[in-house]
């Protein structure tokens, strides 16, 4: 990864390379948030529809379910695992989200200032290439600002 830096600075200047490393942190922290959102909602879902099977299969009538429940400690300790999940996957969306725009805010700066981190005639071609490794290597879109 270090090579394709050093292979940037013919096409920038110090501050824009400084700027497309930060951005690339930036999308790798969105990834590793919401792969994080994911797994943990995964495993509030399971803890959920395990403590259900659970539930039905034990209780010996519908009607005695609330006193199968509270009377084994076993499901009160299950459903803090299943809420603990749930909270943490919540915690971990709410980080998703604050590092996707500021990501996204990040990512349109150096789409407005393109014209002049690359004066026109003479680096545009260069601005073409290193928005076509960006978005080849890493996947960040710097053509447009939509997401």
């Amino acid at each position: 990864m270090e090579s394709l830096w050093n292979q940037l600075d013919q096409f920038t200047d110090a501050p824009t390379k400084q700027m497309l490393q930060a951005l690339v942190k930036r999308k790798q922290k969105f990834e590793n948030y919401a792969a994080q959102c994911r797994r943990w909602r995964w495993a509030s879902l399971i803890c959920l529809g395990l403590l259900c099977v659970m539930i039905m299969i034990k209780s010996p009538e519908p009607q005695l379910i609330l006193q199968e429940i509270l009377s084994h400690t076993f499901y009160l300790f299950w459903m803090l695992a299943t809420a603990f999940a749930y909270c943490t996957s919540y915690y971990f969306k709410k980080k998703e989200e604050k590092s996707e725009t500021d990501f996204h805010k990040l990512r349109c700066e150096i789409i407005q200032k393109s014209t002049d981190l690359w004066p026109q005639p003479d680096k545009w071609k260069a601005r073409e290439s290193v928005f076509h490794m960006m978005k080849h290597k890493y996947d960040i879109n710097l053509y447009f600002e939509s997401k």
